[in-house]
């Protein structure tokens, strides 16, 4: 009997041991992994960042993986000022039969860095907004390594990273030669702060064609966290949205105190357009999507430590039905369908397996027929929030942001009207913008403030800091034309021309016309130009001509706003102190009238453009002008010099 009880508890110990094993296993290999990868040679260029503009934290590497290898965090954590986090791995991989790159595995990093994309000396991956992780030109400057087609700093974001990389580690003795391209963008507003798009561009780099090419995302994402309280999750997959995340237990708390899990998940935006052969083409292709998406046992899949498991991995990307039928690897499919899991063969109620193990995924795309020197790319979205509804608000929110070219909408630019007179210029608009620009987190207008910027510069490439700030007006609740206005009259002169531009800033600091980002955008696009002038007078005794003499080429003179390179200097002399409505005409010397000009603007000018009436800019000398109005006769002269 005493016999009978010892076996009892022996084995009920045995269990408690294995048990409390498997909880802690994720950890174990945690620490395995960073024993073996210290025991392979990697290069000096290896580097890490943290994404840490917005509420979503993401480390990022330049190895083919989403997660430290040095036990950096954050990792899909959200919200950022927290230590929950929901990412224990993610990666990257690329394949073809036999061979397959990838970085999951827990002794072989098979993507390698390409150097010269960061600062070396910072051991950083080059973020945008630190210099000091960028690399050095020449003259030991920094300098984004993403560059304009004129050689300026391509920044998307609010924050960018990239880097790149090729499978220079691959365990297998045939390179694939692919380079990889990776960037990634983040903002900070209210709402862009629970999401980062990631683009990876792949180059063949090889003068052979690769064949049956599979893309593919592994994650492994824990909902409630990394640490313990990962093995009762499970996957959704939205193939409308295509979009994937994890889901715990309803009423479930997370291993952080206070805390409770959150859907942390990945959209897919773009795959390559291939023709109906799955030949990667430029135009008038298709776009397949994500077309194989499995999960499985994190303790099951393949890893891709030995050759064999590329294998493996490849068969799961593609699908394959012979690995379908494999009694090793029983949960690496789901359902009729073998190449998309049926997730709903999961408890949703308990949010656990079948088979009680944790739960990790594949997303893939395939298969592609890649050309010697041809490029690839994808995009794709990691995302978070607290509930399904505000997931898919948000969602809809990266679509719209991919839609638009990977750049925030500004808030509209109001539409300006000016008087100039008499050394003064008044700017004007309504309140329509405040009206209409409602921020949808808090149901109340957007707009925080008007900016006035001023210049004298034709090429309007030189504008400094705003002249004016002007808060947004709160008291009013329905449209008031003119209820916004700023005057001008420092160092104003009559007959020169002054550009202003107007912007908004919104409760998000994004400003219209100049802001977010990129930067071959237009940094302004609400300019009016202003040339003050003499208002209106009854009498003619004050009509003078300005300049007088006229010197052709003088400083009075300006290029063309547009074709400042090209186009001929604006030549013209300003009859000024005139009435609403007169006559002018210019005669030479010797009685020849060069030209007749109606006055009737409605201002107190008439600017002349040096040409006769048959179109032939007039000579140097002395012309006579003769002023016929309802209060009388002018006759005066002005002469043209060179």
């Amino acid at each position: 009997m005493k016999s009978t009880v010892k076996i009892i508890l022996i084995i009920a110990m045995l269990c408690t041991v294995q048990q409390f094993a498997q909880q802690r296993r994720k950890d174990a290999r945690d620490d395995a992994n960073q024993k073996q990868i210290s025991s392979v040679t990697a290069t000096i260029d290896r580097a890490m960042n943290v994404i840490t503009i917005n509420q979503l934290g993401q480390v990022v590497t330049n190895m083919g993986q989403f997660h430290a290898y040095q036990g950096v965090y954050p990792k899909g954590r959200w919200p950022i000022n927290t230590s929950h986090d929901q990412m224990y791995k993610m990666s990257f991989a690329v394949g073809i039969p036999y061979n397959v790159a990838n970085a999951r595995a827990s002794g072989t990093k098979e993507w390698d860095p390409i150097p010269g994309d960061h600062n070396l000396a910072t051991g950083k991956i080059a973020i945008s907004t630190d210099k000091t992780t960028w690399p050095l030109d020449g003259n030991n400057q920094p300098y984004w390594p993403v560059r304009t087609k004129d050689g300026k700093d391509s920044i998307v974001s609010q924050q960018d990273t990239y880097c790149r990389y090729r499978d220079l580690t691959n365990a297998r003795p045939n390179k694939l030669n692919i380079v990889v391209t990776q960037t990634s963008y983040a903002w900070s507003t209210s709402k862009d702060q629970d999401y980062i798009i990631w683009k990876l561009e792949l180059l063949n780099d090889t003068t052979a064609a690769k064949d049956s090419l599979y893309f593919g995302i592994y994650y492994d994402f824990d909902a409630g966290g990394i640490v313990a309280n990962f093995s009762n999750d499970y996957y959704v997959w939205d193939s409308t949205r295509q979009l994937t995340y994890v889901v715990g237990p309803t009423g479930e708390t997370g291993w952080e105190p206070g805390s409770s899990p959150f859907l942390l998940g990945l959209m897919f935006l773009e795959t390559p357009m291939i023709d109906n052969n799955g030949k990667v083409v430029s135009a008038n292709g298709r776009r397949p999507g994500i077309t194989d998406w499995h999960y499985s046992g994190v303790y099951t899949s393949a890893w891709g430590d030995n050759p064999t498991d590329d294998t493996i991995f490849y068969n799961w990307m593609s699908s394959a039905e012979i690995l379908r039928n494999n009694p090793n690897r029983p949960t690496l499919f789901h359902g009729p369908n073998r190449h998309i899991d049926d997730w709903r063969l999961q408890d949703t109620l308990t949010g656990a397996m079948p088979d009680g193990d944790g739960v990790d995924g594949l997303a893939a795309s395939g298969p592609y027929h890649m050309e010697p020197g041809q490029k690839m790319t994808f995009i794709f979205a990691e995302l978070a929030q607290r509930d399904q509804a505000s997931l898919y608000k948000v969602a809809g929110r990266i679509q719209e942001i991919y839609n638009n070219g990977l750049r925030l909408t500004p808030p509209p630019k109001p539409t300006i009207n000016y008087t100039a007179f008499d050394k003064k210029i008044k700017l004007s608009w309504s309140n329509a913008n405040d009206l209409s620009y409602i921020n949808p987190q808090t149901g109340k207008s957007g707009i925080l403030e008007y900016r006035v910027y001023k210049t004298t510069d034709p090429y309007r490439a030189v504008w400094g800091d705003p002249v004016a700030i002007i808060k947004r007006d709160t008291t009013h609740g329905t449209l008031v034309n003119d209820l916004y206005s700023y005057q001008d009259s420092i160092g104003i002169n009559n007959y020169f021309y002054y550009s202003y531009a107007v912007t908004v800033l919104d409760v998000d600091s994004i400003e219209s016309g100049k802001a977010l980002l990129p930067a071959n955008q237009s940094k302004f696009e609400n300019v009016v130009e202003a040339r003050p002038v003499a208002s209106p007078r009854k009498t003619l005794s004050d009509v003078k001509v300005v300049p007088n003499p006229y010197i052709i080429s003088s400083t009075w003179e300006r290029k063309r706003l547009g074709d400042v390179d090209f186009g001929e200097p604006i030549r013209d002399l300003a009859f000024t102190n005139l009435p609403n409505q007169c006559t002018i005409r210019i005669y030479t010397l010797d009685g020849t009238l060069v030209k007749t000009i109606e006055h009737t603007n409605g201002t107190g000018a008439e600017f002349w453009n040096l040409r006769s009436s048959s179109n032939q800019l007039i000579a140097t000398g002395i012309y006579i002008y003769h002023v016929k109005s309802e209060f009388g006769d002018k006759v005066s002269k002005f002469a043209v010099v060179r």
